[in-house]
């Protein structure tokens, strides 16, 4: 799969092409579908199927950003990652400025999507808008198909449990620390991924060291608790011990994220690893005594063990 970042210097090495465009910011099950119905369509007609998207994510730059919790779904790349279980001809990525926001509909369709990408057929979500005003819509693609020689084709909402899936559903949900449910959904377990930085080390002190991670501040957070999963280092999976927050009995003042991996004892300080989320335990809280800090740790722990010891299903 070919990487394109600059659209304008390139030359297409295929004659025609079925696109599909949009954020994929959740890379879920609404856009999975939507990437297959274009890999498919492409095989019908011979064509290169390529996706469009966006970086950095539209809401960083319009404004929309949540500070306490981030935007991103998954990164740019984390992105590159998941695409690769794709057999796309290309993913074009689009730098993502208010300027490019102003273009037009007509302008993003005949510059970008037949002029220099050669799209015979454009393959959109039940509720894609593009371009300046969101006016680039089915109807919108619909009305222009003889005028430059392709046709549209809109799927249908992907649902789970009798709601529709979408990115900002998977937010909500990752915010509220449901990490579990949001796992169907993704088709995957949600993860994050960060380069091991030193903290404290008073887990090391108690007999339960962590390895803390320093994440982009655009990645969307769940909230603070502590989570069960597993940590992805170098190919291999270790169960671990997540916790989010600001360690009350401590009465840190800055927001955390660190593991505790079972069955390792090993340094990780720059390296980057992947912490991928099975569910949440329980809430954060202060104990009284460090004696009974480390019970409740051992019963995390315990708990923990009861998890397969390599998760089912990571994405790719």
């Amino acid at each position: 799969m070919q990487i394109i970042h600059n659209i304008f210097e390139f030359d297409p090495s295929w004659q025609k092409s079925v696109v599909t465009l949009g954020v994929f910011d959740g890379m879920h099950l609404g856009h999975r579908a939507l990437i297959e119905r274009t890999i498919r369509r492409a095989t019908e007609i011979g064509a290169a199927p390529l996706l469009v998207t966006y970086h950095p994510h539209p809401d960083l730059v319009l404004g929309k950003r949540n500070e306490d919790h981030g935007t991103e779904i998954f990164t740019l790349d984390e992105k590159l990652a998941l695409l690769q279980e794709f057999q796309l001809e290309a993913a074009v990525f689009l730098e993502f400025t208010k300027e490019l926001s102003q273009t037009t509909a007509e302008d993003y369709l005949k510059h970008f999507l037949i002029d220099r990408l050669r799209a015979k057929v454009i393959v959109i979500g039940y509720d894609q808008k593009f371009g300046k005003g969101r006016e680039g819509d089915y109807q919108f693609l619909k009305d222009r198909e003889s005028n430059y020689d392709f046709v549209v084709d809109q799927i249908d909402p992907v649902e789970f449990e009798n709601e529709i899936v979408s990115s900002s559903r998977i937010r909500r949900m990752i915010r509220g620390g449901d990490v579990a449910s949001v796992q169907p959904i993704l088709g995957r377990y949600f993860f994050i991924t960060g380069i091991v930085v030193r903290g404290f080390r008073r887990g090391h002190e108690i007999g339960f060291p962590t390895a803390n991670l320093d994440i982009t501040r655009t990645k969307i957070l769940p909230s603070t608790g502590i989570y069960r999963g597993w940590c992805e280092r170098g190919g291999q999976f270790y169960r671990a011990m997540i916790s989010i927050g600001y360690n009350p009995t401590f009465e840190n003042k800055t927001l955390s994220v660190e593991a505790h991996l079972l069955d390792f004892d090993d340094e990780m300080y720059g390296e980057t690893i992947r912490i991928h989320f099975y569910d949440r335990t329980r809430s954060e809280e202060k104990f009284e005594t460090i004696d009974a800090l480390i019970e409740e740790l051992n019963r995390d722990r315990e708990m923990t063990l009861q998890i397969p010891v390599i998760p089912a299903d990571v994405g790719f």
